[in-house]
């Protein structure tokens, strides 16, 4: 019987790096390391932060009040409750579901971005660009770049 085989991965002196399996041909891959910013800022743009009280959910009717929706209605991880209130995993941009296709909601848009992935440009002491454009009437694109790296995420508003 064959003993099991551990794999332990050693981060670059950055002290940042993925796993990655690349194409090495006949349907076989090689492991390799990848120290760019691609997960951490997808996982930071692709997941939902939880929203502040003071956000208005975008199911919530204006004019009544009390519209928590329940434990679940704000979203996020809920891993953020152990977290210092300036940690959190993911962005807001969830709250746009229900925006206008206006200027307003595309600056929202790119606030939220920046929100999203501040803690990537603190960690990795470097300078992210941010945009948002409306690609369709209702889709919203946000972008987010290193220099070697671009990640977009859509944002479809009503």
């Amino acid at each position: 019987m064959a003993s099991p085989v551990t794999l332990m991965i050693r981060p670059d002196l950055s002290g940042a790096c993925d796993l990655v399996i690349r194409s090495a041909g006949n349907g076989r891959g090689r492991l390799a390391l990848d120290v760019t910013t691609a997960t951490m800022l997808l996982v930071q743009l692709g997941s939902n932060r939880r929203a502040d009280s003071t956000d208005a959910l975008p199911n919530d009717i204006a004019l009544l009040p009390a519209q928590s929706g329940g434990i679940l209605a704000r979203r996020g991880w809920p891993g953020d409750c152990v977290l210092p209130q300036d940690q959190r995993m993911g962005s807001r941009l969830w709250l746009l579901e229900r925006g206008k296709a206006d200027e307003e909601t595309r600056i929202n848009a790119i606030g939220y971005a920046a929100e999203a992935v501040a803690p990537v440009e603190a960690w990795r002491d470097i300078s992210l660009q941010k945009g948002a454009v409306w690609r369709a009437p209702g889709q919203l694109q946000v972008t987010v770049t290193d220099g070697t790296v671009s990640i977009s995420t859509g944002v479809s508003t009503q």
